[in-house]
């Protein structure tokens, strides 16, 4: 059970959710995005995606059970992968394998509110900024190294212009001097999109350098 977790995110800040495996963090990180699939369900709390509205996302969902935690994830479908986005441990699982990467890279800018008149040249430019060449938007996932598959989906991530990236454990099958390079990577990139990052993480000494905020979540069954 979390109870009592406060989380603000905001444009161009990277704010950091810390604890030990089973604290949460992937719970909490799916709370914000509106995905509910637990049971009794959300008993209280409020979510609120500024630009949009005032809305409390969660004020149908409060005590009501799986069923109208189901409809909040019907009702913000339409804002995963535009509004926010989210890339999961595991780079490789964040990329469709049978698609190349510019195929792929394609798609989510199409999703932005005024896609560009060329997906081309704004597929070299993402690209360029996460220091790929425009020769990798031919390759297939299983055809890229581990720090490749990284920086791909970070491309993908940003591509749609979102007001929030989640990266969950970015550094997961990484060497600490890649984990290093793609966090920092990372944070540029979401800076320079004017988005926030919520970087899910348990190195302390690299959230200690690229946080504005840290969360922590104790290792312990807790009301959040």
């Amino acid at each position: 059970m979390l109870n009592g977790i406060d989380l603000d995110c905001y444009e161009g800040k990277v704010t950091a959710l810390m604890g030990p495996s089973g604290s949460g963090k992937s719970l909490t990180a799916r709370a914000v995005m509106g995905c509910l699939d637990v049971d009794p369900g959300l008993q209280k709390g409020s979510l609120r995606y500024p630009v949009l509205s005032d809305r409390d996302w969660y004020e149908k969902v409060r005590g009501q059970g799986m069923k109208a935690q189901r409809q909040l994830l019907k009702e913000t479908s339409d804002l995963r992968g535009s509004y926010f986005t989210y890339s999961p441990q595991a780079a490789s699982s964040a990329l469709n394998p049978g698609r190349t990467l510019g195929r792929q890279l394609g798609m989510a800018i199409g999703r932005r509110e005024q896609p560009p008149e060329s997906i081309g040249q704004a597929i070299r430019e993402l690209l360029s900024e996460v220091g790929l060449s425009p020769s990798d938007s031919r390759l297939l996932p299983g055809e890229m190294s581990g720090g490749m598959c990284q920086r791909a989906a970070l491309a993908i991530a940003v591509a749609p212009l979102p007001r929030l990236v989640i990266a969950d454990e970015p550094e997961t099958g990484l060497d600490p001097v890649l984990t290093r390079a793609v966090i920092e990577l990372m944070v540029d990139v979401c800076k320079e999109h004017r988005c926030g990052l919520l970087l899910i993480s348990h190195h302390q000494q690299t959230v200690d350098k690229i946080a504005d905020e840290v969360v922590h979540l104790p290792g312990v069954e807790v009301a959040l």
